[in-house]
């Protein structure tokens, strides 16, 4: 029981860790516009600060909370665990005044599954002769509640 117990919390731990993970690191395209000169720098030091605070977790979990583990203390090293997810819960909530909020535009899961029903039916169609009409022109309303869809020549 016990360890069958053991191996359902590691799992439960991993595809939480795996839930989150992916999300976070996407979070910030919605905080910075690509368009604004003084914006688009700041995605990509978002981006290294974001990976080197995880790193420096890791670091952090895998060197000093060992020690404390090591050397008997395991209280002192939970709540060292425990004062660092809160100092990040913190500045999380801290921030979040300052994030750019976005309006939902549909249910996701509709639009998720007419994604792949498309790509299922036109799976073998060609692109068209005027590429242009992928995109929105500058005076045309965006569907998703006032963002363009930026040109991406890369997936041809």
């Amino acid at each position: 029981m016990e360890i069958s117990l053991f191996y359902i919390l590691v799992y439960m731990i991993s595809l939480g860790y795996r839930g989150y993970q992916p999300n976070i690191a996407t979070f910030r395209d919605d905080q910075f516009d690509e368009r604004d000169p003084r914006e688009k720098p700041s995605k990509a030091a978002f981006f290294s600060y974001f990976y080197l605070a995880l790193n420096l977790g890791s670091l952090f979990s895998n060197t000093v909370l060992d020690f404390f583990v090591d050397d008997g203390m395991r209280a002192l090293s939970f709540w060292a665990a425990a004062g660092s997810a809160f100092a990040g819960l913190t500045l999380f909530l801290g921030g979040t005044a300052k994030y750019s909020h976005f309006r939902f535009s549909g249910n996701p899961i509709t639009r998720f599954s007419q994604v792949i029903l498309f790509a299922l039916k036109k799976w073998r169609v060609g692109p068209p002769e005027n590429e242009d009409v992928f995109f929105e022109s500058d005076n045309e309303r965006s569907k998703t509640a006032g963002r363009k869809i930026l040109h991406a020549y890369g997936f041809k």
